[in-house]
């Protein structure tokens, strides 16, 4: 058995244990590449200023590299913000809903986020598999690679907004 101290546990609560230490170790690692990735921005921007002020000729690369690590360190912190319900909201009338009605708006709410982010990840892959044959114009890069933080980041997406909805899903047989 691939986790073998859980071999005695019901089967559905090892399915729970198996599904919540694999999206720990995603979520460290996804984690993990966002600060990795922000210290690698950091230190392309420096070496961008130094080079620029002190030589006069910034290499051209850099600049480049700093948008494109932008955009997966954005797009890598979306599924964390997806998870915390940090993402930007318009809340104006939400608070005079009764609870009741409020929870099936955020489960509806929900529901059309992990849509929205399987289309992303969709549409992600289709635009990977053209990135192939461009290349990135000062570093010389297939695009594939810039392209690939879209399905990436959407799987990662499709799986927290799931995660969400279905704890909200649950919530609902409480007593609100």
């Amino acid at each position: 058995m691939f986790f073998p101290k859980y071999s005695s546990l019901s089967t559905i609560e090892g399915h729970r244990r198996r599904i919540a230490l694999l999206m720990r170790t995603i979520r460290r690692a996804t984690d993990a590449a966002i600060v990795s990735l922000f210290a690698a921005l950091v230190l392309v921007v420096f070496f961008q200023v130094i080079a620029r002020y002190v030589f006069n000729q910034p290499p051209a690369w850099s600049e480049e590299l700093a948008r494109y690590l932008q955009v997966w360190i954005i797009l890598l912190a979306s599924p964390l913000c997806i998870r915390k319900g940090s993402h930007l909201a318009v809340d104006y009338f939400s608070h005079k809903l009764s609870p009741a009605v409020r929870m099936r708006m955020d489960i509806l709410i929900g529901l059309l986020i992990t849509f929205y982010v399987a289309v992303v990840t969709l549409f992600g892959v289709r635009l990977m598999i053209v990135g192939r044959f461009q290349v990135s114009p000062a570093m010389g890069i297939p695009m594939a690679v810039v392209y690939a933080v879209l399905p990436l980041s959407g799987a990662l997406m499709f799986i927290e907004s799931a995660l969400r909805t279905w704890s909200l899903v649950k919530k609902r047989g409480e007593p609100v």
